[in-house]
């Protein structure tokens, strides 16, 4: 069963910063004063899942003022997409706790406790992500909200010396600065009984916003400064009832009204006098509760009545529109109060257990690696002769085709086709499950010397099988291809007896000749919103046509398994790659580093496997750890 929301308050008022509203219009019975900012009423517990997108959607606008634009406004400032959702209660209650206001160092505002006789507000501040809990209470208080905190530390909120069964409690807005307490209430003879008045923003100029409520119910909105200790009124035109929310370091200032209709709207009136008007499209109710340096307002609409309200949270840019926020725990029942200048946002929903819980939502920027992908395969061979000529050549190599064989010889300078040798070695070089292969091969014959520039090649299988053998990394019945040569050392001098030579990784075309250095880069970036892994890729050195690709696990020197198949990509005439993007969806997550690599085969996607077995053409071509 959902719990009631705090509420410290004296008087029935309209809106949710005033935070006290039974029987309001759309909310259900509301106990309480949400936060001194908002109130979710009686919307049900939602359903698990990710934050919904709605896509951007302009409220309705109007403008009063000179229109003069504020340097509040971030050209370069983009809402974010997505973000990484965390549940932040201090352990003196897990069962109620709201999270109002958040500074550009990450310290939140907030209190806990429902209001309910018994279970007092207790105000509180954040520190260390949310790890850190230090109580913040006005001092001979029965209840305490801390609502909004500045990037000095500031902190106003509101306070009441009762804690009565109704919650109709008086209320009185305080700062704290300086490690001291001071009482605000705006000075007028026409208070609510008991008296309501509420500080719920500040911003680093230690100019604060909030509103009281008069003997009619209507509240009236207003600015405070705390050098100076002046107040200045907030008016809309068309309202009946105005709270002030939020104030950014520019002077803009947000906040939700009530018309003569009774709609209940969000406002973001700048600094110098033009104001936007803000309702979510189809919504019952919309509140701005924050807003930051860039304009981004945030806040809650809701939708249906009683029993099937539902509350969501939102954000808004002019450039961006409405974007909807949910809690994955608490879809249906999320609040947005604050937000700070990178983004970050805090809150609370109803859990399906009935509890109100603290959230901090921060920014999810896509997870992007960037890659070298590297010719494979690579590794190195070192050559011996004995006394009688008798040569033997010692291989370590990775990036073969995990279980292929592979004929080995020393050719002339300049030779890439399937020529006659100068040294042939007995036996194939036969790659482990991982592609990784480690042998000492033996010649067959003898030889003194060695034309100069001669090199030790590895082809791409085993040349002068029985042609009709089909055997998956045999010569597939087709010797041309098996001949083609895959890594070769360096030129080895005359006499290189002894010498460790690298081995590297080329791509020869059909007719024999090398297409040119294997290079490439490729970028990977992971969408936590949309779940999708994003490869884009530029290479070259390619035989032309197209080239399947995966991403496996394990690595480019112990291969595994593939986790995501992408779709070819196309060399061009030149053999080139460029900016190719290929996109996987219903990824829960970017693989963890060190755990996976990105692989560019020889062949397209129909011609790398045969009878269920790695074909010839699977041969890694280029490839690089995640």
């Amino acid at each position: 069963m959902k719990k009631a929301l705090a509420c410290i308050m004296a008087t029935a008022v309209v809106g949710a910063a005033a935070a006290c509203t039974p029987k309001s219009a759309g909310l259900g019975t509301i106990g309480s004063a949400a936060n001194g900012k908002t109130q979710t009423g009686t919307a049900a517990p939602g359903t698990s899942g990710a934050m919904d997108q709605s896509g951007a959607m302009n409220g309705n606008t109007t403008t009063q003022g000179d229109g003069t634009s504020s340097p509040a406004d971030s050209a370069s400032f983009t809402q974010p997409v997505s973000y990484a959702f965390r549940t932040v209660n201090d352990g003196a209650d897990p069962t109620f706790n709201q999270l109002l206001g958040i500074n550009n160092s990450g310290v939140i505002a907030g209190y806990f406790g429902s209001g309910a006789q018994g279970h007092p507000n207790k105000g509180y501040r954040v520190g260390n992500g949310g790890g850190h809990f230090v109580n913040e209470n006005f001092p001979g208080s029965a209840q305490t909200q801390v609502t909004a905190i500045n990037g000095h530390d500031v902190t106003v909120g509101f306070w009441s010396a009762m804690n009565n069964a109704n919650q109709m409690n008086d209320n009185t807005g305080f700062y704290y600065r300086d490690g001291a307490f001071h009482r605000v209430a705006f000075p007028t003879g026409n208070n609510a009984n008991p008296p309501v008045n509420q500080l719920l923003g500040v911003n680093d100029y230690d100019n604060a916003v909030g509103f009281y409520t008069d003997a009619a119910g209507n509240n009236h909105g207003y600015e405070y400064n705390i050098d100076r200790h002046t107040f200045h009124t907030i008016t809309v035109s068309r309202a009946t009832s105005t709270t002030a929310t939020a104030i950014n370091d520019n002077g803009d200032v947000a906040g939700f009204f009530a018309g003569s209709a009774g709609a209940t709207e969000g406002f973001l009136l700048t600094a110098h006098g033009t104001l936007t008007t803000l309702a979510y499209p189809g919504a019952a109710t919309t509140q701005a509760l924050g807003v930051n340096d860039h304009r981004e307002v945030v806040g809650f609409y809701q939708v249906g009545t009683g029993n099937a309200a539902q509350t969501h949270g939102f954000t808004w840019t002019a450039a961006g529109g409405f974007k909807q926020v949910d809690d994955p725990a608490g879809a249906g029942t999320t609040t947005v109060n604050g937000v700070n200048d990178a983004g970050a946002l805090v809150g609370f929903y109803v859990d399906g257990a009935g509890n109100t819980d603290g959230m901090l939502a921060t920014p999810s920027r896509p997870a992007v690696r960037h890659l070298s992908l590297a010719p494979m395969p690579t590794g190195s061979v070192t050559l011996h002769r004995d006394g009688d000529g008798n040569v033997t050549a010692t291989v370590a190599v990775t990036g073969l085709t995990p279980g292929s064989s592979h004929t080995v010889e020393i050719d002339a300078p300049g030779s890439y086709g399937a020529t006659t040798p100068i040294v042939p070695f007995a036996g194939p070089l036969t790659a482990g499950a991982t592609g990784a292969a480690n042998a000492t091969l033996q010649a067959t014959g003898s030889v003194r010397t060695l034309p100069y520039g001669s090199r030790f090649v590895i082809r791409l299988g085993t040349i002068g099988s029985d042609a009709t053998n089909s055997g998956s990394n045999g010569s597939n019945g087709n010797t041309a291809l098996a001949a083609e040569p895959i890594a070769r050392s360096g030129q080895l001098s005359s006499s290189p007896w002894g010498t460790r030579s690298s081995l590297t990784g080329i791509d020869v075309n059909t007719n024999g000749v090398n297409v040119g250095p294997l290079t490439g880069r490729a970028t990977i970036a992971y969408d936590a919103a949309a779940h999708t892994l994003t490869v884009t890729l530029n290479a070259g050195g390619l035989t032309p046509g197209a080239h399947a690709a995966h991403i496996h696990s394990g690595s480019c020197q112990s291969q595994g398994a593939v986790l995501y198949m992408l779709m070819d990509f196309q060399a061009d005439a030149r053999g080139n790659v460029v900016d190719q993007t290929r996109t996987v969806t219903g990824v829960n997550s970017m693989p963890a580093s060190g755990t996976w690599y990105l692989n560019l085969h020889q062949g397209d996607s129909n011609t790398i496997v045969a009878n269920g077995a790695p074909a010839l053409p699977f041969r890694p071509l280029l490839c690089a750890n995640g």
